[in-house]
């Protein structure tokens, strides 16, 4: 349990998804974020992490630029899912 969390977890599909949903839940009430949709936010939660991970692990590549903003799209989609999954199944209750 020493490396709970490490720039490697993240580069997981479900590990990157789960982090950007946890960061988006935990942000998404501060002030200026409350004006931003959460779709928004979480791509941006999301395009950010994926450029540090690449930055950490020293493979960025900026041709991949464009990789990134869809790989992005891609995990805001699916950690909003989760969210949406979530809220239905609360508001059903």
């Amino acid at each position: 349990m020493n490396d709970f969390l490490t720039w490697e977890t993240l580069l997981s599909y479900t590990n990157f998804i789960s982090i950007v949903y946890m960061v988006v839940e935990f942000t998404k009430e501060i002030k200026f974020i409350k004006r931003i949709p959460t779709r928004y936010w979480s791509f941006f939660v999301s395009f950010y992490l994926l450029i540090s991970v690449h930055f950490s692990l020293n493979s960025f590549v900026f041709k991949d630029i464009v990789l990134y903003l869809l790989t992005s799209v891609v995990v805001s989609l699916s950690s909003n899912g989760i969210s949406n999954f979530n809220f239905n199944k609360n508001s059903n209750e």
